[in-house]
């Protein structure tokens, strides 16, 4: 049984009855490959959101978060501790 290597498209015979590629070289390339596209196409979809305005809210939305970071902040520094400590 021959099989085509996905990488380099050569003709092998198999080791086992699931391997795809000729060597671990091509293996590594073509992840490598594969790895390097998703980074790319998900770095246009956060260029693109940041473009269309996406991604970090309107200003009342972030003004709105930042009240209640300062509230949870301030709800954390007073008041006595959630856990107590054992020694």
């Amino acid at each position: 049984m021959v099989t085509r290597c996905r990488e380099c498209d050569k003709e092998f015979i198999p080791n086992t009855v699931r391997q795809e590629f000729c060597n671990d070289y091509c293996r590594g390339t073509y992840h490598r490959r594969r790895y390097r596209q998703q980074a790319v196409e998900e770095a246009e979809d956060r260029r693109e959101a940041r473009l269309n305005g996406d991604g970090r809210g309107t200003e009342e939305e972030r003004q709105k978060a930042n009240e209640v970071l300062a509230r949870i902040v301030a709800q954390g520094r007073s008041g006595k501790p959630k856990f107590v400590r054992r020694i």
